[in-house]
């Protein structure tokens, strides 16, 4: 059999422990069974390697160990995530490290690999804790929302993916005119059981055609 190997990297949108009712519905196993049913002569090893609540920069730490040393095929990976925790300053990104983080990660990659950047997903202002939390009041004024504080970064790697002519898929775009629909109203970011469906058929097409 042939095997192609993906390996998720992330945090906890990737990671997906929230949002489906059982293990089995999480995007990454949907995309799993997809994967198989369509290709039923290769086998599609999957590594989690997202860890929830991690920043970019804590991400990296582990990049050898838990991206590089898996020697994918596919690296599915969604940066720009927890990089700014008004509640710990000293895990806010410094200017430009984030970029220098991305490009970090680009060389590190093994040759073999095929990259597919994952943009996250919009946040529902109203359901998120840190929309009334006082540490957050002066980044959401100065932004005008929790959701467009993320903007920044969400175009940091769209025009990152753009630079080094990556396949992606923009969870913002993916969710069209009404993201709630596919966001856990518990949290106000993490998906829901639609959006796990969601994302697993939206991946599925953007690795097909590269299988």
């Amino acid at each position: 059999m042939k095997n192609v190997v993906i390996t998720l990297f992330g945090s906890s949108i990737i990671e997906a422990r929230r949002g489906a009712a059982v293990a089995s519905e999480r995007w990454y196993n949907i995309l799993y069974r997809s994967l198989t049913d369509h290709f039923p002569e290769t086998c599609f090893p999957i590594y989690n390697s997202a860890i929830g609540g991690q920043s970019t920069r804590e991400c990296m730490t582990r990049f050898e160990r838990d991206v590089v040393a898996t020697n994918p095929d596919f690296c599915l990976v969604m940066m720009g995530a927890n990089n700014h925790d008004c509640t710990r300053p000293q895990r806010i990104l410094a200017e430009g490290e984030f970029e220098t983080l991305m490009e970090q990660f680009a060389r590190g990659l093994p040759q073999k690999t095929t990259p597919i950047g994952v943009v996250l997903n919009p946040v529902i202002d109203d359901w998120h804790f840190a929309s009334r939390h006082p540490a957050y009041q002066e980044l959401i004024k100065t932004y005008g929302g929790l959701n467009a504080s993320l903007e920044l970064e969400r175009d940091s790697f769209r025009a990152f993916i753009r630079r080094h002519n990556w396949a992606s898929l923009d969870l913002c775009e993916a969710f069209g005119d009404n993201p709630a629909q596919y966001i856990l109203p518990e949290d106000g970011i993490h998906l829901n059981s639609a959006g796990h469906h969601l994302f697993a058929e939206e991946m599925f097409k953007i690795v097909a055609a590269r299988l």
